[in-house]
């Protein structure tokens, strides 16, 4: 059996907490286990709640560019699909590629309070654990609903050993989004390669992407 973890997005661009987050799963994984482990970066064709992302030819670039000497890998599955994509559909395609795995999505914390609204949410945590980081902007909107906190756990050795568990990693994230990069580098402000590693600021000058963006 092997521990699958992966980490949802646009990846418009994929930048360096992406990489933070999916290094800290493998990292603390490989440590835990004897099990083989694989982590996973997984764009997204498109978001029900977001505009059409940049051609996935420039995405997929980036994220080989952004994985290139890690143990991170890339699955397609949802480009292969057409959009709207929900995450329910996934988890459940994820369960029918590897049955016998123990399979893991990983989270922001606010994508966690937010659970309860995702179509079919309440059935997430029938296919996938999940691993939700802290994110220190975060100021939720309500408590979290009952069926996360009676599955949360900052345990991972629990964590690992049940199904349909949330754990709750504390480790300091940088709260950043891909639309803020954007808006960055729309406004050509230097900030923007702070939060990407230098080959993906290279991409982007080199094909003029998110020149003209507003969002």
């Amino acid at each position: 059996m092997t521990i699958r973890a992966f980490l949802g997005g646009s990846f418009d661009p994929v930048h360096s907490s992406h990489l933070a987050m999916a290094m800290r799963v493998h990292t603390t994984l490989s440590q835990s286990t004897t099990k083989p482990v694989s982590v996973q970066l997984m764009p997204t064709k498109g978001n029900p709640f977001k505009g059409k992302p940049t051609s996935d030819e420039h995405r997929l670039a980036m994220l080989h560019l952004a994985i290139a000497g890690t143990p991170i890998g890339i699955e397609m599955c949802e480009l292969e699909r057409k959009p709207p994509i929900y995450t329910i559909d996934t988890v459940r395609l994820l369960r029918q590629i590897h049955p016998q795995d123990q399979l893991i999505f990983i989270l922001g914390q606010d994508s966690l309070h937010t659970l309860p609204t995702w179509k079919d949410g309440d059935e997430i945590l029938d296919f996938v654990n999940i691993w939700a980081f802290m994110r220190g902007d975060f100021k939720p909107v309500g408590d979290l609903s009952a069926q996360v906190l009676e599955n949360l756990t900052d345990d991972l050795g629990e964590f690992l050993s049940q199904n349909g568990r949330i754990y709750q990693d504390s480790t300091p994230i940088t709260a950043m989004s891909s639309s803020q990069i954007r808006t960055l580098i729309a406004n050509k402000d230097p900030k923007a390669s702070k939060y990407l590693p230098p080959k993906i600021s290279d991409y982007i000058l080199k094909h003029a992407l998110y020149d003209e963006t507003v969002i």
